[in-house]
C-alpha cells in the first residue's frame, strides 16, 4: 500500500462519467504507484451547445438538487459559469461527506494530472517533515505563488525551460526545471520544512489534500455559494489567511500540457 493511502483516509479522482480515457490514464498512473483511489463522478455542468434556456434550466436543477446557490458574476456567461460551478458543487459534496464521516484527511485529484518521478519517496519524505504542523490545504502541485524552488526569472543551468504561462500570455519570462510547472517566482513562499513551503496564492486544483478542520472552514467560507471557480475561492482564502495553505516544493504532480489546456472540461479564468 502506498504511503498516500496511509496518510489520507480517502483518495478521490474527479472525472466526468463519459470521459473514460482520462479516467483510464490517471488511474493507470496511480495504480502503477499502488495508490488506491475512488472515482468521484463529476457533476455535469456542460451546456455550451444547448442554448441559453437549457443552461438556465440546468442552473436551477443544480441549485435544487444540491442545495446550493449559483449567482452568475458580472462579465461571465451562463455557459462558462455553470461548468465551473459544477466543479465547485462536486467539491462541496466531498467536503460535506468528509465532515459527516469525520475523515481526518482527504486527497482530491482532477483527471488531467501527470504524476512526477519518484513520487512515493518524495511524498513520504514530505509528510515526515509535516509532523504536527497545522494546515488546511496541502497541495501536491499548484500554480501561482506556491513554493519557491526550481522557478525563477533568470534562465539558469537547472531552470532552463520557459514557462508555458509565459508562452501563452507573455509578461516576464519565467524559467523552470520542469516544463509543465505553472508557478511564478515567490519571495514570500517560505519553507515550512525541507520539502514543504507556504502557498499564499496558489492556482489550480489538480491535486490537493484537505484536513478535516480545513473542510469545515471551506464549507463555511463557500456558504453554499457555488457560482464561483473553486480554485479562485482557494486562491482568495489562502491569500487573505482564512485558509492555511502549504505545498510540496517542488511539486509532486503537474497539470497535463501546462497552461495550454487543449481539452479542459472547466473554463479557466485567472
Amino acid at each position: 500500500m502506498s504511503s498516500v493511502n496511509k496518510f489520507f483516509d480517502k483518495v478521490f479522482v474527479i472525472n466526468l462519467f463519459d470521459n473514460i480515457d482520462r479516467w483510464k490514464n490517471v488511474s493507470t498512473q496511480l495504480k502503477r504507484r499502488k495508490i488506491k483511489v475512488e472515482r468521484f463522478v463529476a457533476i455535469d455542468g456542460r451546456c455550451k451547445n444547448q442554448g441559453r434556456t437549457a443552461c438556465k434550466q440546468k442552473l436551477k436543477s443544480l441549485e435544487l438538487t444540491h442545495n446550493v446557490k449559483i449567482n452568475v458574476p458580472r462579465g461571465y456567461k451562463l455557459k462558462e459559469i455553470i461548468p465551473a460551478s459544477s466543479l465547485t458543487i462536486g467539491t462541496i459534496l466531498l467536503m460535506r461527506a468528509m465532515v459527516k464521516n469525520k475523515w481526518k484527511r482527504m486527497l482530491i485529484f482532477e483527471d488531467d494530472v501527470d504524476i512526477g518521478r519518484n513520487f512515493e519517496k518524495r511524498f513520504k519524505n514530505g509528510i515526515k517533515g509535516l509532523k504536527n504542523k497545522n494546515w488546511d490545504i496541502l497541495y501536491l502541485g499548484c500554480g501561482g505563488l506556491c513554493g519557491h524552488k526550481n522557478v525563477e526569472y533568470e534562465k539558469s543551468k537547472s531552470n532552463n525551460k520557459l514557462s508555458t504561462v509565459t508562452k501563452i500570455i507573455g509578461g516576464d519570462e519565467i524559467w523552470l526545471k520542469y516544463k509543465n510547472d505553472l508557478r511564478s517566482p515567490c519571495d514570500i513562499c517560505d519553507s515550512v520544512s525541507k520539502y514543504i513551503s507556504l502557498a499564499p496564492n496558489p492556482g489550480g486544483t489538480w491535486g490537493y489534500g484537505v484536513s478535516l478542520k480545513g473542510a469545515r472552514k471551506i464549507l463555511k467560507l463557500i456558504d453554499n455559494q457555488a457560482g464561483q471557480h473553486i480554485d479562485q475561492v482557494y486562491r482568495r482564502e489562502c491569500n487573505n489567511g482564512n485558509l492555511n495553505c502549504i505545498a510540496f516544493d517542488p511539486p509532486l504532480i503537474w497539470h497535463q500540457e501546462g497552461y495550454i489546456r487543449t481539452s479542459s472540461d472547466i473554463p479557466w479564468s485567472d
